[in-house]
């Protein structure tokens, strides 16, 4: 089943974090709902002097959705929400009651009345589906003229001026640093399912630094559970972690390699903490910690825990003891599902004779002399060589 210790750690370890992923059947009904709210805002807006659009953004366009741990595993799914309007014609406070205005109509016109509508945020509104486990944070948005045709404005109760982001060109250079990955894993997915790769549903595929992404955010939220308010942001990670992506590798090696590198990459100017967007350089996504020191303080110290843990995970030896270790890193539940995936691939791997152990090694590996007799795991053996 593997053909080194070093094998067996990736999938542990990938197995790990793939129990963080938002199900197939909860993506889809995110998607619908966004798709469905985006019909009914343009149906609206026909009747209003401008038009708009609704599109995801985030870790829901970037494919590092994970569930969070300070709301029972709910995914937190964001979308832009934007009127197709000049920033001198509206004030930010008018931008956000407008698109809340609509969406509370939107709501309205669900004949199941399976969702509710909250206004959360300093920047969001926030629908909430009574059925699922995720919720939409949907952020009003302007175009921003000096940055067309992605670039946007966004409105913050906090803040006098309006701020700018452009999270579609953002997500295509966060796709772009991972593509020649991700085409060759799109690539093995078709011809397994044996389909074209247009075909291939973008969750579907994973690289090394989306799952590197996702496992930073998850041990980001088990160490700053206590701390929300100095919580490093999703945005500053991610960039952060493409950054120090180098291609090739395997996930625990990319692991590892990143987070070595990302507390390098925090960039000072003047006395200002700054991590640039790539592709809107006026953003800085390290801004929150300038009236609040401490949170850059936090960040420093959770890099060094997550690099203590990280190296942790690898120098164990044998299943339990790296499971153990990667439900300190990501929480037990996610351990858990690993255990059982990899219980589950035992038995397949056991039923076609293609695991034995190496000599004076506890590690399972493929290819190996002495084929373990299969069992059902209840101590009955089944049919096969002795």
């Amino acid at each position: 089943m593997f053909a080194s210790q070093e094998d067996q750690l990736g999938r542990l370890l990938g197995d790990t974090i793939a129990a963080l992923d938002i199900s197939d059947e909860d993506f889809q009904a995110a998607e619908a709902r966004y798709r469905a709210l985006a019909d009914y805002l343009c149906v609206y807006w026909g009747d209003t002097q401008a038009g708009g659009a609704v599109y995801p953004q985030g870790s829901m366009r970037l494919g590092t959705v994970i569930g969070l741990i300070h709301r029972n595993d709910e995914y937190d799914l964001d979308l832009v929400c934007r009127r197709d309007l000049s920033a001198e014609s509206v004030t930010q406070a008018a931008l956000k009651a407008d698109v809340g205005f609509g969406l509370e109509l939107f709501v309205k016109s669900e004949p199941e009345e399976s969702i509710d509508l909250d206004d959360e945020g300093k920047r969001c509104w926030t629908l909430k589906d009574r059925d699922r486990p995720f919720h939409l944070d949907i952020l009003p948005a302007l175009p921003d003229i000096e940055a067309e045709p992605n670039g946007i404005v966004l409105t913050d109760t906090e803040l006098d001026e309006w701020q700018r982001s452009n999270p579609i060109d953002f997500a295509a250079w966060f796709h772009q640093v991972m593509r020649t990955e991700w085409l060759r894993k799109a690539a093995n997915i078709a011809e397994n399912k044996r389909m074209d790769v247009a075909d291939v549903p973008h969750w579907k595929v994973k690289t090394t630094l989306q799952r590197t992404v996702q496992a930073l955010k998850r041990h980001r939220d088990l160490f700053f559970a206590d701390d929300l308010y100095n919580r490093t942001a999703s945005v500053l990670i991610t960039t952060l972690a493409a950054l120090a992506y180098t291609p090739g590798g395997s996930l625990y090696e990319v692991l590892q390699d990143i987070t070595a590198k990302m507390p390098h990459l925090v960039q000072m100017e003047g006395n200002v903490y700054t991590v640039r967007n790539p592709v809107q350089p006026r953003e800085n996504f390290a801004d929150r910690w300038r009236n609040a020191p401490e949170r850059a303080e936090r960040f420093f110290q959770w890099m060094e825990r997550a690099q203590a843990d990280f190296a942790a995970i690898g120098a164990q030896r044998g299943v339990d003891r790296i499971l153990e270790k990667a439900a300190g890193a990501f929480g037990a539940r996610a351990a858990q599902r690993a255990e059982e995936a990899f219980g589950t691939g035992l038995r397949e791997a056991r039923r076609v004779g293609a695991v034995g152990f190496t000599p004076g090694t506890a590690t399972l590996v493929s290819g190996a002399s002495r084929p373990v007799r299969p069992h059902t795991f209840h101590g009955d053996v089944g049919p096969g060589p002795a």
